[in-house]
């Protein structure tokens, strides 16, 4: 057994002070014993440092100057080492200092058993920033060797405010880790760490936040200046963050890649805790379940994220996404399945019994008061938007439309977000479009191409608005604009021109047939079998352009073409008012399922005048009904012709019998000329026979 001789020294009350300032450190008690011999072959061995009721009180005035930087100009005697009572010593600055002609000397081989450090105070006062921080902390080191791993307990308390102390932010923290530290290598380890941290403030949503932090190992190696977190879990208000960490030439060009996870988690339950108000959904079980996945890399300049996985509830997405920092730039492409939007959205208001809206709260009014009053387009975060954005989604539902798939590529640059193409499926058919939306003015400016291919309109249109009244695979052409930051804004703003056609559909709640039946049995005061007609109007096409002038939608050159039935219309449909006047003109060939609508050929060329005027929301079935004024004068105009009609047959008649009569007259006055000319002719005949007898008689008396 060798025994060293030890150094053992115990100092009470001492103090560090420099210049004129009052003492920046100081502490009750040091004690520390030192092995002799040891230190003959450069080795350093402590059986322990402890260092109880450390203060250090440090302050930057407004200048920025620190009372812990030696001025320059203060002389030799005013830069000292005080211990309270007699004894000074003058600190030479350039001690502690290695110029570039000192060669560089090896650390010394160091053991200590156990370091100490108990109740250090320290205040730190920043007249430039108008902090102070205030810490109370304690150490324990044990077994320190060189290039071995030795236990590290430390806790801390901190407290920061203004100079005045307001706002004050508190936190205790706790840590426990094993430190290896390689002198030769400059390197050096932490491994098994821990740390517990409290913090409490009036300024957080919630108070006290209780967060752990625990890391497995965690490298740093300062001459390739490269730092490794392998093994990092965060756990704080119930989310759970792992992640993995690398950074090259972090003291010259910084680079890293980080693999971050986030386990499930409750987000709704997260706001509650954080006192955040929970946004109205219309579904319970929605915002209840998310995770994440993300894997990093970069550095200075830019960042790629590939990929980044989330899910949300029964929505999944995938992401790539690379954003360039100076000048700010992304390029972000999105992947994503099952995203049902009805479910985070606020409890529609559904009709009572009665057919009107059920009551609303005032805290309901007051929010759609605001929600209305709010900007829908936010102009000033669009106007800084720079990049680009590729989306992919299958299987939406928003305000009840099911969308099969919606593909879109964006930029955003200097206030102008362009979308070419945007593409849906949706209800057996395509919408494609091109749109642009510039903020750059005073009011937003939205201008869309739209086309649409197949789109079976009833369905969509049930599902988006509850509005039941055509059927039938729709097509669309066309160019729109509108501007302004509201709902009511952009509806009464629209302009443009579209051509839509209609095929194998039918307006549903409605059957003209029936409708013009109605009106000719009205005119003869008589009834029709309303159990006879069906409830819609089928046809093989509806076809009409649409020109929109400030949300008024006008149709002139409607046609509407069936079997049964030939429909011409024009009229005004108001997509602010959500109203519609219209009249159709309806040719039909009759129906023979009703005496009261029987109808002659006459008849079937007339075009029987329907006026459909009312509310979107109005009952089909009511919405249109004849115009018996109209019919009225349909069959008085019609009367007037057919008396004109037979007043004319007549005449014809008449003039015809005149000439009948006359041609008889005329007949009959040439059949009796000729009798007379071959009477007369007969006569001179006989005549002549007469004579010539006579001539003869005379002849042979002459012989």
């Amino acid at each position: 057994m060798v025994v060293f001789p030890w150094l053992g020294l115990n100092l009470e009350d001492i103090g560090v002070a420099l210049g004129s300032d009052p003492e920046i450190v100081q502490f009750d008690r040091a004690e520390f014993g030192l092995a002799i011999l040891p230190l003959l072959e450069q080795k350093i061995q402590v059986n322990k440092v402890n260092l109880v009721n450390v203060k250090a009180s440090l302050s930057k005035n407004a200048k920025g100057q620190g009372n812990w930087q030696l001025n320059p100009s203060a002389s030799p005697s005013e830069k000292s080492l005080n211990q309270t009572g007699t004894t000074a010593a003058t600190v030479n600055p350039s001690s502690s200092t290695t110029t570039d002609s000192t060669p560089s000397r090896a650390l010394p081989a160091i053991q200590l058993d156990e370091l100490r450090i108990e109740n250090a105070q320290v205040q730190y006062r920043d007249e430039q920033t108008n902090q102070l921080l205030s810490a109370v902390f304690n150490i324990q080191l044990n077994d320190v060797e060189w290039d071995k791993a030795w236990p590290m307990v430390m806790d801390i308390a901190v407290t920061q405010s203004d100079l005045q102390g307001q706002s004050p932010i508190k936190a205790n923290v706790s840590l426990n880790a094993n430190l290896a530290v390689f002198p030769e290598r400059e390197a050096l380890a932490l491994d098994s760490l821990v740390l517990s941290a409290e913090v409490d403030s009036a300024l957080l949503p919630v108070s006290p936040i209780s967060a752990k932090l625990k890391v497995a190992n965690v490298d740093v190696d300062l001459p390739q200046e490269n730092v490794l977190i392998e093994g990092a879990a965060l756990s704080v208000l119930g989310v759970n963050l792992d992640a993995k960490v690398q950074a090259y030439q972090v003291l010259s060009e910084p680079q890293f890649s980080a693999v971050l996870s986030v386990g499930d988690v409750n987000p709704r339950y997260l706001m509650t805790r954080l006192n955040l108000p929970v946004p109205d959904m219309s579904d319970d079980s929605a915002f209840t379940k998310a995770r994440a996945n993300i894997t990093l890399e970069g550095n200075l300049e830019s960042i790629t994220a590939q990929p980044i996985s989330i899910a949300m509830d029964d929505t999944n997405m995938e992401a790539n996404a690379v954003v360039d920092l100076s000048p700010l730039r992304w390029d972000i492409k999105v992947a994503g399945k099952n995203l049902d939007l009805d479910r985070y959205l606020p409890t529609p208001i559904t009709p009572n019994e009665n057919g009107s809206k059920e009551a609303i709260t005032a805290a309901q009014m007051e929010a759609q008061t605001a929600q209305e009053a709010d900007a829908l387009i936010p102009v000033e975060l669009i106007r800084g938007l720079n990049g680009h954005v590729g989306l992919v989604f299958e299987n939406i539902i928003v305000k009840k439309v099911k969308i099969d798939k919606v593909s879109l590529d964006s930029t955003q640059s200097h206030g102008v977000v362009t979308v070419a193409p945007l593409q849906v499926a949706l209800y057996k058919g395509t919408v494609s479009s091109k749109a642009r939306l510039d903020v750059r003015g005073k009011q937003p400016v939205i201008d869309v191409s739209p086309a649409i291919e197949g789109v079976q309109i009833q369905p969509l249109l049930v599902d988006f608005m509850d509005l039941n009244k055509i059927a039938g695979a729709t097509y669309l052409n066309g160019d729109l604009k509108t501007s302004g930051n509201s709902v009511n804004d952009l509806m009464a703003s629209l302009q443009g021109d579209v051509l839509i056609e209609i095929k194998n559909g039918a307006l549903v709640g409605t059957n003209l047939t029936k409708t013009v039946c109605e009106g000719i049995a009205a005119t003869r005061k008589e009834r029709i079998d309303e159990q006879q007609f069906g409830p819609d109007t089928p046809f093989e096409t509806m076809r009409f352009p649409a020109h929109i002038v400030n949300g008024q939608v006008s149709t002139p050159g409607l046609k509407i073409s069936s079997a049964g039935i030939q429909v011409t219309g024009d009229g005004v449909v108001s997509l602010p008012e959500s109203s519609l006047n219209y009249q159709a003109n309806v040719g039909l060939a009759g129906s023979e399922l009703d005496n009261a609508c029987r109808v002659n050929e006459k008849v079937t060329k007339l075009a029987f005048p329907i006026v459909c005027k009312g509310q979107f929301s109005d009952d089909p079935a009511g919405l249109c009904r004849p115009d018996l004024k109209g019919f009225g004068k349909l069959f008085a105009d019609l009367a007037k012709v057919e008396l004109t009609q037979k007043l004319d047959a007549e005449k014809a008649r008449l003039k015809a019998k005149e000439a009948e009569i006359k041609a008889e007259l005329d007949a009959k006055k040439q059949a009796e000329t000729a009798r007379l000319k071959a009477e007369l002719e007969a006569k001179r005949k006989a005549e002549e026979e007469k004579l010539k007898e006579k001539l003869k008689e005379k002849l042979k008396s002459l012989f």
